[in-house]
């Protein structure tokens, strides 16, 4: 406690470079808050991902598959239970109002049991033809409540009578998946089905499959595409843990995420080596007195630490609570259904922004450090 008059006079010798560095590692921490706190949302998420099962779909076409594969698919080894659904994709209004509506059979409810949709909730899904539940953000972006219809035009999935308008009720308000960043809506598959042409009926665009054996889901995806490789629908199967997996989608975004934070605490360790070795070097003479007093070269480095060190960590403390502030309101910043991901400050983010104020300081501390300690005192005291 007695070294802290010192440390603190050292640090704001120069105010004004003193709050800008502050306020720079205070933008660099709370970028590296929100790159840190991105990666935790997907880590969160492959995490979540069950190890059972697996999606298949068309490996070739857009008009789906026969439902009708769904059952040669079960009699599959190793497989307990397969459901499907079918998409429209659409408009509200206005070609600019995306919206896409998932139509599921009954049995995806066996397989979802991880979905936030209650049973009472599945069985409105079921029991209305017509009907959808929505999640939050969904009903946000529309201004839905239960009761209101939504009709969307759909100009690539046309009804038996030609037109391409599809009117549902909102049944209910589920809560929002974590995966599903612009949230959902999901009706009854039989609605989509039955009103189609002829030509159209039975087919899904996914099939989810439960595998027997978690040990094993990859080669059921393998034993599926191999049974369905020389048929009139081939396919092509994905695990959900890969299927969650961000490296997988070609651009690996945790990777991105991780350079950006890089980048940032080397601006980090730039500006902050650069200050404490001009304070440093202005200050010599001083540093000679007080080892001239008794200071050990220990006592002196562990100054030059903590000149370094207390910067570093109020800004990370700042920076990082900066980002979890901006994540909290990112909601509202953008418009609901959007489908941007949004970090999760978890504690592995603050312990991150810690270690790395620590690195940092020490990296940057260290070389003005060893120049104390390697000091001529009769030298630095006479100015030369």
């Amino acid at each position: 406690m007695k070294y802290i008059p010192l440390i603190m006079a050292g640090i704001w010798r120069k105010p004004a470079r003193a709050i800008l560095t502050m306020l720079s590692v205070m933008i660099a921490f709370t970028l590296f808050g929100l790159t840190i706190g991105m990666n935790a949302t997907f880590d969160k998420v492959e995490q979540n991902a069950h190890n059972d099962r697996l999606y298949t779909n068309p490996r070739f076409s857009n008009n789906g598959m026969p439902v009708a594969i769904a059952g040669q698919i079960e009699k599959l080894p190793g497989v307990t239970r397969v459901a499907y659904e079918s998409f429209i994709a659409g408009y509200h209004q206005d070609p600019k109002n995306r919206v896409f509506v998932a139509l599921l059979n009954p049995d995806v409810r066996k397989l979802m049991p991880d979905w936030p949709l209650t049973p009472a909730q599945w069985d409105k899904i079921a029991q209305n033809r017509d009907g959808v539940v929505i999640s939050k953000i969904q009903a946000l972006q529309w201004k839905l409540k239960p009761g209101d219809t939504f009709t969307i035009v759909a100009p690539l999935f046309a009804k038996a009578d030609g037109s391409t308008s599809w009117t549902f009720q909102v049944l209910d308000v589920a809560d929002d998946i974590a995966y599903m960043s612009a949230g959902y809506m999901m009706g009854n598959f039989d609605y989509l089905d039955k009103a189609r042409p002829a030509a159209s009926q039975g087919r899904a665009n996914q099939f989810f499959v439960q595998a027997s054996d978690p040990t094993r889901t990859a080669d059921i995806a393998q034993l599926i595409d191999t049974n369905f490789a020389n048929s009139a629908n081939p396919t092509q199967s994905i695990t959900e843990k890969a299927a969650f997996d961000v490296s997988n989608s070609g651009l690996d975004i945790a990777a991105v995420d991780r350079d950006i934070a890089l980048a940032g605490m080397f601006m980090v360790l730039f500006l902050t080596a650069n200050g404490i070795a001009r304070s440093v070097r202005e200050r010599f003479a001083e540093f000679a007195m007080l080892k001239t007093l008794g200071y050990s070269d220990m006592t002196v480095m562990a100054l030059v630490f903590w000149e370094a060190a207390l910067p570093c960590v109020t800004g990370a403390i700042l920076g990082v609570g900066l980002a979890s502030g901006i994540s909290a309101i990112l909601p509202h910043l953008f418009p609901p259904g959007g489908g941007v991901p949004l970090p999760t400050m978890t504690g592995i983010v603050f312990v991150w922004a810690g270690l790395s104020a620590a690195l940092v300081a020490l990296a940057s501390s260290a070389l003005p450090a060893l120049r104390l300690r390697q000091m001529d005192i009769a030298t630095a005291l006479s100015g030369r």
